[in-house]
């Protein structure tokens, strides 16, 4: 062997590259022993299942069930033991969604009861996984809810794990919950990611003041939040000082009193999700967060204007750094039935968010009637200069108020736009700037949009839209609308005269012989 795979360094470097093939890392380990321990290390790293360690047994020492689940045919032998151990104790990561290298005849096994309680009768599971650093506790029992189970995640337990994730089945006292939690910081104290989940029948929780122990904690989410105590919850927040990622799932509908609110003085990225928007909104009023760069919003119930309103406003007093924010999304997933719901949305709703002028994302999704107008327009391509994507998607039909000429002119304006999704007015012939001699001539080309979405934009002949789309935006390649839901006439009427312009653009593209890429169909549905 060359003397170069004397150092572990070049070993693992070499191995970098085949470690996405588990069949190559098997080959690796079988020419000799000093490859064969780094070789297993990577192949055994990440494991969505604890089925492979049973399946790495002789065959005859297991079986398969009609339901999929792997149970002992016969008890292994000693030395099978210390090979199923021998593999665990390399595993790092035990993730549900994460890539297993190892390659399992059916992926979707899962071990019996039976087989895992045999398994932690021998093996307790920290002694089992002595260097397993990141868990989602779904990977051990599946997606089964059983509340005797979740006793057993705290034997999980090490100051080498990092990553956390879990749900709390229905059934399991709130007592036993809080008990797990507060043992964290000291069973645990290595934490940097925390997980939870709440489940049907589950009692809403708040985050223990114990999390303020978890020096290193910097993401935290948990699914279950009780709106009820917001303020008890930010304050036990505020404790952790790293922490940078803050995802809520809030429920209830009541809200407690307001006071001062709390700085996270770390927090870049928030997520919240309500039941309704005000929830949300109430949530931002009790916090200041100086360093937000991402900030997502979502509610189940439709916002009113007024409830809209509010909430963009809230987020002056919250985001105190008007440079810091460069993501803003905000989406209604209320149900499908609610379309009809008349949600009126002018541009006056959305002028607070012109003061952020370092946003580069801005996605609104279904959450009302956007009636945005040309001055508007005007005023975004001014005060967010490196906006690179920017959406007014609806579920609900938006007015046709922002003519084409304002949407060229802001799209050529930022020079960053990539992707732009908005409801305009086409149907007048299309103002092009003016020379200093008074003369006509067109925008600068502008070759970072690519992807244009017009809604239920109104066009005529008469607006060029072919025309100028090609001229002044080379890169543009996907050109999307919404099909319409109704059987109106003017409803096909304006799907017609949206299809003929994705026709056209096609013959100026020179690919009028590919239709694998149909306009009408949108990837991100009516997103």
């Amino acid at each position: 062997m060359h003397r170069a795979f004397e150092s572990e360094d070049i070993i693992y470097a070499v191995l970098e590259h085949v470690k996405s093939s588990a069949m190559d890392l098997v080959n690796v380990a079988m020419t000799c022993s000093t490859l064969a321990g780094p070789a297993l290390d990577i192949l055994w790293s990440e494991q969505s299942s604890l089925a492979p360690l049973i399946m790495c047994l002789p065959q005859e020492t297991w079986e398969v069930a009609e339901d999929q689940t792997i149970d002992f045919s016969r008890e292994p032998a000693p030395t099978e033991w210390e090979r199923l151990r021998m593999n665990a104790s390399r595993v790092r990561r035990l993730l549900i969604d994460g890539f297993s290298s190892v390659p399992p005849t059916k992926s979707h096994l899962s071990l019996s009861g039976r087989a895992l309680q045999r398994i932690f009768e021998r093996f307790p599971p920290a002694t089992l996984f002595p260097n397993l650093c990141a868990l989602d506790f779904r990977a051990v029992f599946g997606l089964l809810e059983c509340s005797s189970k979740f006793l057993l995640l705290r034997q999980f337990m090490s100051p080498g794990l990092e990553v956390l994730m879990f749900d709390v089945p229905g059934g399991v006292p709130t007592y036993e919950v809080e008990q797990l939690l507060d043992a964290l910081p000291a069973e645990a104290y290595g934490l940097r990611q925390l997980s939870v989940s709440a489940g049907r029948g589950t009692t809403n929780f708040t985050v223990p003041p114990s999390f303020g122990k978890l020096p290193k904690l910097m993401m935290l989410a948990i699914h279950g939040i009780d709106a009820c105590l917001t303020r008890q919850t930010i304050a036990n927040i505020q404790q952790s000082q790293c922490l940078q990622s803050l995802t809520l799932n809030l429920r209830e509908t009541s809200y407690d009193a307001g006071g001062m609110p709390f700085e996270l003085h770390n927090l870049k990225y928030l997520c919240l999700f309500g039941g309704s928007l005000p929830q949300c909104t109430h949530f931002l009023r009790q916090i200041i967060a100086r360093q937000l760069s991402c900030i997502s919003i979502g509610y189940s119930e439709p916002a009113c204007p007024t409830e809209i309103a509010a909430f963009m406003e809230s987020l002056s007093t919250s985001c105190q750094t008007f440079g810091s924010l460069k993501q803003i999304c905000m989406f209604d997933a209320s149900h499908v039935d609610t379309i009809e719901l008349a949600i009126p949305l002018p541009s006056e709703i959305f002028r607070p968010l012109l003061k952020f002028s370092k946003l580069s994302s801005v996605k609104f999704i279904g959450i009302g009637n956007y009636n945005l107008d040309d001055r508007f327009i005007d005023d975004v391509a001014l005060a967010w200069p490196d906006i690179q994507e920017l959406k007014f998607a609806s579920r609900r039909r938006a007015s046709c108020t922002v003519t084409f000429t304002a949407m060229m002119s802001l799209a050529s304006r930022c020079r960053s736009l990539h992707t732009l999704h908005m409801t305009l007015d086409a149907t007048e012939p299309t103002i092009t700037p003016r020379a200093p001699d008074g003369t006509e001539e067109l925008w600068p080309t502008q070759t970072a949009l690519h992807k244009l979405h017009l809604g239920d934009s109104e066009v005529l002949d008469c607006a060029r839209v072919p025309y100028f789309l090609t001229e002044i935006f080379p890169a543009l390649s996907n050109f999307k609308w919404y099909e319409s839901w109704r059987d109106s006439d003017s409803d096909l009427f304006v799907q017609s005269a949206l299809e003929d312009v994705w026709q056209q653009l096609k013959v100026l593209w020179n690919s009028a012989d590919d239709d694998s890429d149909e306009g009408d169909s949108d990837d991100d549905g009516w997103m």
